[in-house]
């Protein structure tokens, strides 16, 4: 995967509205026409950077520039781009594009994966060198089989056909890999006829599908232990190629069962990333949504089934704002932005996100009307889907457990010892849910309890348990019985997926495991999850000559500095660890800043993330100017502070921008090392010249402010 971060404020998103259209104009932006050898060719940045408002292309340190595997995905977008509305354009830049995949291709037939603008092939990398049945090689056969279609082009036929060879004697292994063969197999038949092949691996693809328990539909790339990832999730597609040329209803039947159970986990969930030892919720791809949303597509194309247009076109309003946090995906340009974390969008459009939005924009488009409507402008009721709750955001008490750091769904886990108890506090709808436990356990008896409800199993070994359903209704309970390491417990609602509005009717579509079934309702299904309420706090204040400083620790909500010894986490609000600023460069308790004075804390909770907070002074005060200690993470947020009924616009910039008027030499990583980065905060100057009683934060989580002071007029 080659996702790079630039984030945005969430705020600057909201009010874009949208027509589902073809515009490939970012990425024709992000094309580079070099000297390869002796011949001119076509790539494709791999990565796009958005900086001051401009995408800048840049590729892949240590690895190149362009990539095979990104010119095969751009080769079958404008194939199928062509196919689907016969403009000739399409495949004058599908032939462009294959120029430099065919560059690339060794005498074997496997192909090298990355170069260099000056025209160097990288030959040796582990992400580049020509391998057997690479995931470049691969690609490079299904793109270039589908151009193959519609040319008579030699050096292309050629290419295929040796690749084709070079698979036929060393076919993939995996299941992800296999998919993707059984894709290129299925358009080189249009070629020479390879049906034979087809079933034979199709055949094959079929075991690597799970038969039952909770992700029953799914497909694992192995046979003998359950992963699954999102960016790799061909299977449906590659089956539903398959019954289109042997007709063999196994295949679309084994299809619609994987995305029947798949997509509305997806929907009621966000585009879970992976699943194997533990689940990885972020971040969401729109590689994943590709995946899913076109096979969808194809599969109601061929027998009509609505359940399947309602699926697609719910899962491609993704990109328009049906998502988890309400936020487009795609940019003007045709964008396809690199992806969505807990609470962040990351801006930044390389070749392979952008493709990816527009490949699923291609196939939407091909819906009726009315399902159209639903991506362009999608609104989501309601959606239920999979809780993940992390073993170190549970409170422990007094129970013998260690934090400790590494490969886990959080980036750190609880260390148990016999006698452990934990509880949490839930926000989930009361009902029954499956529950999964991930963790590395000696032989440990596990106890999880829900008021009345009670589930008692058995756990020995690594990695993700099905313990049972539990009836849970406000909170749990779990007690350990042994050793080991607790990482996750992964809640499953009976009822997955979203309710939604259709004009003036709300509907909704959900997979029942209760009853094994897909459901299209007429009526919505899951109740609207209850509104914050606004945090009111009336605070204290000191005065210093004609300044008040206000004392908002009441307000605190996280700790941006820290120690090795005592953590903090700014930056990371989905987890529980995350970077820091040092908390022993910096003096607590009332410090001047400019010559403006602040009540400052370093220890414990030391800043507010803003949420819409209301502040109530003890008095009404004739405000001249308000100071405020603040910054943000994962990038700069236009924000509103309101001083009464005065509203004051402000750009925050991000914690690791330079300059900062407060800057530290390092911040210390999740892990407790100094990384020798400039971090720091910025004072902010906001003239308000009126009457003040109340000031409201501004509601974007991701900036924090450490400390506010009043300037009054004495006059």
């Amino acid at each position: 995967m080659k996702i790079r971060i630039a984030w945005i404020s969430l705020f600057s998103l909201a009010g874009i509205l949208f027509t589902l259209t073809l515009n490939t104009t970012h990425l024709e932006r992000l094309s580079v026409w070099f000297m390869l050898g002796n011949e001119k060719v076509k790539g494709y940045w791999v990565y796009a950077e958005k900086i001051d408002g401009e995408y800048k292309g840049i590729g892949a340190k240590n690895e190149g520039d362009f990539c095979v595997d990104d010119a095969a995905r751009v080769i079958l977008f404008y194939s199928e781009a062509y196919e689907i509305t016969k403009n000739e354009k399409y495949l004058t830049l599908a032939m462009d594009a294959a120029k430099f995949v065919i560059k690339m291709q060794a005498s074997d037939g496997n192909f090298y994966n990355f170069a260099y603008l000056d025209g160097t092939i990288n030959k040796y990398g582990p992400t580049s060198a020509k391998k057997t049945s690479s995931w470049w090689t691969l690609r490079a056969f299904w793109g270039l089989s589908k151009l193959a279609q519609f040319t008579k082009d030699e050096n292309i036929i050629k290419a295929v056909q040796k690749a084709y060879n070079a698979l036929k004697k060393s076919p993939p292994k995996s299941g992800d890999k296999l998919a993707l063969y059984i894709l290129g197999l299925s358009s080189y038949n249009k070629i020479q006829n390879v049906e034979d092949d087809i079933k034979f691996f199709s055949d094959e693809l079929l075991k690597f599908q799970v038969t039952n328990g909770c992700f029953q539909g799914f497909f694992s790339t192995e046979k003998e232990h359950f992963r699954w990832h999102g960016w790799g999730n061909r299977y449906a597609e590659a089956l539903v190629e398959a019954y289109k040329i042997t007709m063999d209803p196994k295949y679309l039947e084994a299809a619609k069962k994987s995305l029947e159970i798949q997509i509305p986990i997806l929907l009621g969930t966000g585009l879970i990333y992976s699943i194997e030892n533990h689940l990885k919720l972020f971040p969401e791809l729109s590689y994943s949504l590709d995946c899913t949303v076109t096979p969808a597509v194809k599969i109601y194309r061929l027998t009509g089934e609505e359940e399947f247009a309602y699926l697609a076109s719910l899962g491609a309003s993704w990109l328009f704002g049906g998502n988890r946090l309400g936020v487009p995906m795609m940019g003007p340009n045709g964008e396809g932005y690199d992806g969505l974390e807990y609470m962040h969008v990351n801006q930044n459009a390389g070749a392979e996100s952008t493709v990816s939005a527009l490949r699923v924009v291609l196939h939407s488009l091909t819906l009726p009307e009315k399902f159209i409507k639903l991506i362009e402008s999608p609104t989501i009721v309601s959606r239920n889907g999979i809780t993940v709750i992390e073993a170190e955001g549970m409170d422990p008490g007094i129970s013998p457990v260690e934090l400790v750091l590494g490969n886990y769904g959080g980036g750190a886990a609880f260390k148990f010892e016999e006698g452990t108890r934990l509880k949490k506090e839930l926000s989930v709808p009361s009902g029954t849910y499956r529950l999964l436990v991930s963790g590395n356990f000696s032989p440990t008896s596990i106890i999880v309890i829900s008021n009345d409800s009670k589930l008692r199993s058995s756990l020995t070994g690594q990695g993700l348990f099905d313990i049972g359903s539990l009836d849970v209704d406000k909170n749990i309970r779990v007690v350990l019985s042994g050793k080991g390491i607790l990482d996750q417990i992964i809640m499953i609602p009976n009822i997955v997926g979203v309710s939604f509005k259709e004009g003036d009717r709300t509907k909704s579509i959900v997979y029942d495991f209760k009853s094994s079934a897909l459901k299209l309702l007429n009526y919505q299904v899951f109740e609207k999850q209850k509104q914050r309420k606004e945090e009111v706090v009336q605070i204290k204040t000191v005065n210093m000559d004609n300044f008040i400083l206000l004392d908002i620790k009441p307000l605190f909500n996280n700790d941006g500095f820290g120690t090795p010894s005592s953590p903090g986490n700014f930056d990371n609000l989905g987890g529980i660890v995350g970077a820091y600023l040092p908390a022993q460069e910096m003096s607590e308790g009332i410090v001047k800043i400019n010559d403006i004075p602040f009540i400052l804390h370093v220890s414990g909770l030391d800043n507010v993330r803003c949420v819409g907070q209301k502040i109530i002074l003890p008095e009404t005060l004739k405000v001249k100017n308000a100071y405020l200690l603040a910054a943000s993470n994962h990038g700069d947020y236009e924000i509103r502070v309101s001083f009464e009924d005065k509203a004051i616009l402000e750009k925050i910039t991000d914690w690791c921008k330079p300059d900062k008027t407060i800057s530290f030499d390092y911040r210390f990583t999740a892990s407790g090392e100094k990384q020798f980065i400039k971090c720091g905060i910025d004072l902010y100057v906001f003239h308000v010249d009126s009457n003040v009683k109340e000031i409201k934060l501004p509601e974007e989580v991701n900036v924090h402010i450490f400390a506010i002071t009043l300037e009054v007029d004495t006059r």
